[in-house]
């Protein structure tokens, strides 16, 4: 049998049982048209977007085209789009049953397609039996991106605020203790300009050359507490310019805290669509028609094949 079925020439065979194989293949073909068609297969509407990133803070190596995909594809956004629509009605899955959620994450992930393009963009497509809502998903979920961007920007930025405003508390209380010891020493020791006082006192001190007046006093001052007088004021000079670009660096946290950003650049929007992209009809009835035409040939054979096995052995 085994030898026949592989030296049996297939085009005679196929002469011989072609009124057979067309009648056979007709009515699978005639079947796919009619299995294939809306009161058997719901046809399925496709809308499809593609967005680029935008005022995305990457973390640690992860791009920013990264950031976005795993956010589209985060659990949040898809249990927000899965209410919004209330799916599982929307998609007739029996709530009831103990594994609906699974079933209603498998249908859900079956019509929404979230990839990378070659171009660093993110495209989505969706399919559904209603058109206006396979757009309207996509617009939603570009929404919830937004808002879960923002709200991880946000907590991202609010750690910021709190260490800059940390260190400025910090900052201002090693001004308020520079400023408190400087104003010490201009009190008790009439210290108020080194340099002005320094040349004045020794120009007085000159005139008069005596050590118990006032000049002598002054410099006698100026000697003990005058180089830290100076040192001081550098120093409060310094951090209090530190102090301020701190402020500054606060300052634009904040308003970046309060910000409403937008995190999507939208290159193709969603629009309902005007005709179907599911099922493919023709290729289903031209693999049907195919795949038919294939195993009647092989079952044909297999049937000459017993025929002349017994023949043989008569």
């Amino acid at each position: 049998m085994n030898n026949y079925f592989n030296n049996i020439n297939i085009l005679k065979l196929i002469n011989k049982w072609k009124f057979h194989l067309l009648i056979i293949t007709s009515i699978a073909v005639i079947l796919s048209i009619l299995f294939s068609g809306p009161a058997f297969i719901k046809p399925k509407y496709k809308s499809k977007a593609i967005i680029y990133p935008s005022n995305i803070i990457p973390y640690s190596s992860e791009t920013s085209i990264e950031q976005m995909l795993q956010l589209f594809i985060s659990t949040d956004i898809q249990k927000g789009i899965i209410k919004k629509f209330d799916l599982a009605k929307h998609y007739k899955i029996d709530t009831s049953k103990k594994h609906f959620k699974t079933i209603l994450k498998k249908k859900f992930e079956s019509n929404v397609t979230i990839k990378k393009t070659e171009y660093e963009a993110v495209r989505i497509e969706v399919l559904d039996i209603e058109p206006v809502i396979a757009c309207n998903i996509i617009k939603e979920m570009i929404n919830l991106f937004n808002l879960k961007a923002r709200t991880l920007q946000r907590v991202k930025i609010k750690e910021v605020v709190i260490i800059y405003k940390n260190l400025l508390d910090k900052k201002k209380k090693e001004i308020d203790s520079i400023e408190t010891r400087i104003n010490h020493i201009r009190t008790e020791y009439n210290i108020l300009d080194y340099e002005l006082q320094t040349k004045e006192a020794t120009r007085q001190y000159a005139k008069t050359n005596s050590s118990k007046g006032y000049a002598s006093k002054i410099l006698k001052n100026l000697e003990d507490k005058g180089g830290e007088f100076v040192l001081l004021n550098k120093y409060l000079e310094n951090i209090t310019d530190s102090y301020n670009e701190t402020k500054i660096k606060y300052d634009k946290s904040l308003s970046d805290l309060s910000k409403e950003l937008t995190y999507t650049n939208l290159i193709t929007s969603p629009v309902p669509a005007d005709t179907k992209s599911y099922p493919v009809r023709w290729f289903i009835v031209f693999i049907t028609a195919l795949a038919t035409l294939f195993f009647s040939i092989i079952i044909i054979a297999i049937i000459e094949s017993h025929k002349h096995y017994i023949s043989d052995n008569k």
